[in-house]
């Protein structure tokens, strides 16, 4: 492991312990794949235990081995059972952190009964609005994860023609990727969200919504997962939107694009105008300190000015309640660019930006763009033109 890792690790422990001490917490139990990833360098199944007083404790049961290889932490012991954890650590502690958005209850019953002198109590959005500011590794790996998306669509570009299904074009895609690095698992923490690669939507398939909270889903494949690219051929006439999520080294970029297999009509083109006129706002009238609320209020007075509020994240009752999204090593992080949300956007904070229009019957216009708030605005890491790609 790198000196930059290990410094990693140290400074997000150190940063993690100062908000046990603000919270008033004697500890912490994490047991999220993400958030162990976060704090130890590993991902292998067990318990990290941090608590104000020494070296985290990571107990493990499967792979002792690879934890030992590739965390820096100092405290890894191999165990079967949570009831061996109290061979190594005294757990009087009186009051414990616990990720109550994603532990079953199977889990948390077996930590209380651990842990019978303590409160526990839940630290889970505490823990995300920790990891909501990037470190410079962190966004040097998303600057990277932008180059390789730019680099995976310009290829795509070549290739696609009309007559391939939006599957044919999805697999395409996905193969340019997946050989330039992308790590495959595109994560998400909200209960039962899921994601693979992203959504490649043409004609009445970018109308079609589902179970996953994201503004488009699409058809997919059946009813099993659906979600994403379908058998449906792609026509003379055609908007095919591709939404596609890279991951580089566990960090993600967000990106959405629009094809159109023939020139674009009027109407498409006029819808794509107001879009640019969003991305300019976003890249050069907002500055760190922004409210997400305040983000939302810009964009909607300019698609309430085009008259384009009807057709704007959605149709009739099914809109998307927000305009974006913290990314990172999930793809929804904090903070949620959504009506009422104050949260603000400040330095360092990675976000992507989904201004979409539902435009029948051709389809999706617009664009999504993932950035990281600099002292003087916002910085663009999704660099492939949002100019409508005109395929003949």
């Amino acid at each position: 492991m790198v000196n930059d890792e290990k410094n990693e690790i140290k400074l997000r422990v150190n940063n993690l312990k100062n908000l046990l001490e603000e919270k008033g917490l004697d500890a912490v139990i994490i047991v999220q794949n993400i958030n162990l990833y976060y704090f130890s360098n590993t991902m292998q199944l067990g318990v990290l235990i941090v608590n104000l007083d020494g070296e985290p404790f990571y107990f493990v049961k499967r792979d002792y081995d690879r934890a030992k290889q590739e965390s820096p932490l100092k405290n890894i012991f191999k165990i079967n059972s949570f009831k061996e954890i109290t061979d190594y650590l005294d757990l009087s502690f009186k009051k414990v952190g616990l990720e109550f958005d994603i532990l079953p209850y199977n889990q948390y019953i077996k930590f209380r009964d651990l842990f019978q002198n303590a409160t526990l109590v839940d630290i889970s959005n505490d823990l995300r609005k920790l990891r909501m500011i990037k470190s410079d590794l962190e966004i040097n790996k998303m600057i990277q994860a932008g180059i390789l998306l730019e680099e995976t669509i310009s290829e795509l570009r070549k290739n696609v023609r009309e007559g391939m299904t939006e599957l044919d074009i999805a697999c395409e895609m996905e193969y340019i990727a997946r050989k330039k690095g992308h790590m495959g698992p595109v994560r998400m923490r909200s209960f039962n969200q899921e994601m693979y690669f992203g959504h490649f939507l043409s004609g009445e398939n970018a109308f079609l919504l589902s179970y996953v909270d994201s503004p488009t889903a699409g058809k997919g494949q059946g009813n099993f997962f659906p979600q994403g690219a379908s058998k449906r051929k792609v026509r003379y006439g055609d908007v095919l939107s591709i939404d596609f999520v890279f991951v580089y080294e566990g960090y993600m970029v967000d990106q959405t694009r629009i094809f159109s297999f023939g020139e674009p009509s009027s109407e498409v083109k006029k819808v794509m105008s107001v879009a640019m006129e969003l991305k300019k706002m976003i890249e050069h009238d907002i500055k760190p300190g922004l409210s997400c609320d305040e983000l939302v209020q810009k964009t909607y007075k300019i698609v309430k000015d085009n008259k384009l509020e009807n057709i704007f994240m959605g149709l009739g009752d099914k809109k998307a309640n927000y305009i974006g999204h913290g990314i990172g090593l999930e793809l929804d992080e904090f903070p949620v660019i959504s009506k009422g949300i104050k949260e603000k956007i400040d330095v360092n904070v990675t976000f992507a930006f989904e201004p979409k229009f539902f435009l029948e019957p051709h389809g999706i216009v617009g664009f999504e763009n993932t950035y990281v708030m600099k002292e003087d605005g916002p910085l663009l890491l999704t660099k492939f033109p949002e100019d409508i790609q005109i395929i003949i």
